[in-house]
């Protein structure tokens, strides 16, 4: 499902960190001096997606 940016509406890029408030590019380097201190929701769905298949190799190893 695609996050939406708080402050317009658009498809999210950018999250802070351990929290629901996302921005789309543009609104993230409106607001924030420094997007270093944003997650880039790409980043997170890669890892995601590596979590999932280490658990799902390892559940087929033990079966």
């Amino acid at each position: 499902m695609k996050k939406k940016c708080i402050i317009c509406g658009r498809t999210a890029s950018y999250r802070i960190k351990d929290s629901s408030e996302f921005y789309c590019e543009e609104c993230a380097k409106e607001h924030f001096s420094d997007l270093s201190f944003l997650q880039k929701l790409a980043e997170l769905d890669m890892k995601a997606k590596a979590l999932k298949n280490f658990i799902e190799l390892h559940e087929n190893e033990s079966t």
